[in-house]
């Protein structure tokens, strides 16, 4: 009986040996398979992981792409800027070492800590900047106390360089990529990926051609602890710390001439709206100004609450770019369209006359001429030459709405011109199911007689009136105007070339356009012409004068007593040489409560004055007194001229109640 018992105690005793030992085994087993899995087969991965958690890459900014014009006169470039910084690692009394750089540096401590506090998710040895674009002064204060101020120090960053820059509208301004448009970009690229707190383009040429100017930046890879803090050269593997240096970004060559764009700046200063100057033979852009101007170096700076506060107050909207974004009524530029669209369908002709005693009758309603005499008996060509609004109210009415937006559609108006530099508007051409479709009720014939004179419904940008002057001038090729001529490397070669782009063809007859290109002349150059202060001498010019109301005033009104917004706007258009035109200008000054002749028209006359002394300099008098000889000369014709018709002044005064106001209704429909 013992001995069975023992038995059966040895037994149970041998299970528990043998499970034990099965136990240890599996758990061996396990272990070396563990270790196994850990170290041959995934050991490359988590040597990799290992070294990433070792080694931390710090990005450094590429400098961007310069930008040149035409000629390779440099007009957008980079320079090196001091930011304030502060490295946490290093950090000592913190509290005492802040608020002695509020003092030196007028930096309130709650914005500083702000920062910091920003950047606690960022390792301790990156560099928060706490203040931008440091002045040489303050870089002297810093460097002066930096043994005091231990954590504190100064960095440096390539940025624009925006001494030179005058033209934001063209250029445009760099800020940080928000979230939606991190998102955006990332999709669109696989060879770059931004992050946050990069810089983009945000207007301008800088966002059109972000992905030729932003470089690729550079990576620093360093050393840093199981805390995230970087090794001091004492303790560090210096095998590990390498840098890959950044790659500057392509170079901008753009069709724009700096020169005519300077002339184009300097003519339009204290004037609001835009300048816009084109090759008439092939779309290039040679000026782009749009006005009121704003500082470009305030993004770059920082923008604060009181800056944005001024934008977006400002009655003139300096943030709009006029020169495509800006539409408003053509004024007396638009006959042009009238006048060829009369001829073409036949319901006139050059020789045909009407008489202009400065009052339309239509039903009920009544519409004067901007010259309250009337003009006497008046064709085609004289028409357009002393602008007469008697002779467009009534082909106006024999051609009708529809007529006149055919043809106005046919040089582009009422299109996007296909310049995607900033935010482009269609315009408004009317017609008849526009309006019905639109406002909800049928066309008037008195909508017609505004129409035909670039008022009522009508809606243009300087754009537009850009391309179509210049499609008149060169014998009806509709181009797309574009700003890129070439993108190049930083080793010199040509990346890429933009081409001349033709939209349409106007099919007209040639005596017919020869009939309304002649009647341009005769507005620069005839002595009665509203336009003729914009002659270069030597130079045969063609343009038409526009004045657009913004509001029915009566006639009696006094300019300077009424309020700007109710002004008119002061339009001229203009191409040159007029036998073989080569550049289309158009000025358009808002608000301007003058005429096209006498407010516009002088500062196209200096943008064509310098583009002409450029292209054509032996037809210029050689020498330092060559722009008064030009001056006197040109003062020289108008006195001459001036006893076969009225005086300047008398002229003047007649553009300046402008063209276009005679659209006021005076009584009924």
């Amino acid at each position: 009986m013992a001995e069975s018992r023992f038995r059966s105690e040895l037994l149970v005793d041998a299970k528990r040996i043998y499970f034990a030992i099965a136990v240890f085994v599996f758990l061996v087993l396990c272990l070396t398979g563990r270790l196994w899995y850990l170290q041959i087969l995934k050991g490359k991965d988590f040597s990799i992981a290992s070294e990433r958690n070792r080694v931390r890459e710090v990005t450094r900014p590429a400098p961007r792409g310069q930008i040149y014009d035409r000629n390779g006169s440099l007009m957008l470039s980079n320079r090196p800027f001091f930011d304030l910084v502060v490295i946490p690692q290093y950090l000592q009394n913190r509290e005492q070492t802040l608020k002695i750089v509020s003092e030196l540096f007028s930096i309130p401590l709650e914005q500083i800590e702000k920062r910091l506090n920003e950047s606690a998710g960022v390792p301790h040895f990156v560099p928060v900047r706490i203040k931008r674009n440091l002045t040489l002064h303050e870089v002297a204060v810093m460097e002066s106390n930096k043994f005091f101020l231990p954590g504190v120090d100064v960095d440096t960053a390539p940025r624009r360089d925006y001494q030179r820059t005058y033209s934001a509208h063209l250029f445009g301004y760099l800020g940080e990529v928000t979230n939606r448009e991190l998102n955006n970009l990332n999709s669109l690229t696989r060879d770059y990926q931004y992050r946050v707190g990069s810089i983009i383009g945000k207007m301008g040429v800088e966002k059109k051609y972000e992905n030729s100017l932003r470089g690729l930046e550079g990576k620093d890879s360093l050393q840093v602890d199981a805390f995230g803090r970087l090794q001091t050269s004492a303790n560090m593997d210096l095998g590990l710390n390498s840098r890959k240096n950044g790659q500057r970004g392509n170079d901008l060559f753009l069709t724009i001439d700096d020169d005519i764009q300077r002339a184009a700046v300097d003519a339009f200063k204290n004037k609001n709206g835009a300048v816009i100057a084109i090759n008439a033979q092939n779309g290039e852009v040679l000026a782009y100004v749009s006005h009121p101007n704003f500082s470009l170096s305030m993004y770059q700076d920082g923008l604060t609450g009181e800056d944005w506060q001024l934008l977006q107050t400002n009655p003139f909207k300096p943030l709009l770019d006029k020169v495509t974004g800006g539409a408003y009524p053509p004024g007396s530029v638009f006959k042009i369209i009238t006048a060829l669209a009369a001829l073409e369908e036949g319901v006139t002709n050059p020789n045909r006359t009407y008489s202009c005693n400065g009052v339309f009758t239509l039903g009920n309603g009544k519409w004067r001429c901007w010259k309250k005499t009337g003009h006497g008996v008046v064709n085609l060509r004289s028409s357009l030459e002393q602008s007469c609004d008697i002779y467009y109210y009534q082909v106006g009415n024999l051609l009708g709405v529809d007529r006149i937006a055919k043809w106005s559609r046919a040089f582009g108006l009422g299109d996007k011109t296909g310049l995607d530099l900033n935010m482009e508007v269609t315009g408004i051409v009317p017609s008849t199911e526009w309006k019905l479709q639109t406002r909800g009720a049928p066309w008037q014939s008195g909508d017609t007689i505004n129409v035909s004179i670039g008022q009522g419904y009508n809606l243009m940008t300087p754009i537009q009136i850009a391309v179509m002057m210049a499609a008149i001038g060169n014998g009806g090729k509709v181009y797309r105007p574009f700003l890129l001529k070439r993108i190049v490397d930083a080793a010199g070669k040509v990346v890429s070339e933009e081409r001349p782009q033709l939209r349409q063809r106007v099919t007209f007859k040639p005596e017919n356009m020869a009939v309304v290109r002649g009647g341009l002349e005769d507005v620069v150059m005839a002595p009665t012409g509203t336009g003729r202060k914009s002659q270069v001498p030597g130079f045969v010019i063609a343009g038409k004068t526009g004045t657009a109301q913004t509001a029915a005033l009566k006639r009696t009104k006094d300019m300077d007593e009424v309020s700007f917004q109710q002004r008119d706007h002061a339009w001229f258009a203009a191409y040159a040489p007029a036998d073989n035109p080569e550049i289309a200008v158009v000025a358009l000054s808002e608000f301007d409560g003058g005429g096209g002749g006498s407010q516009a028209a002088p500062i196209v006359q200096r943008v064509l004055d310098a583009y002409l002394r450029k292209a054509h300099p032996e037809k210029f008098p050689i020498g330092k007194n060559s722009e008064k000889l030009a001056e006197r000369k040109t003062k020289l014709q108008g006195a001459q001229s001036s006893g076969a018709a009225e005086s300047d002044e008398t002229v003047e005064q007649d553009e300046a109640d402008s063209d276009d106001s005679a659209s006021e209704t005076v009584e009924g429909d």
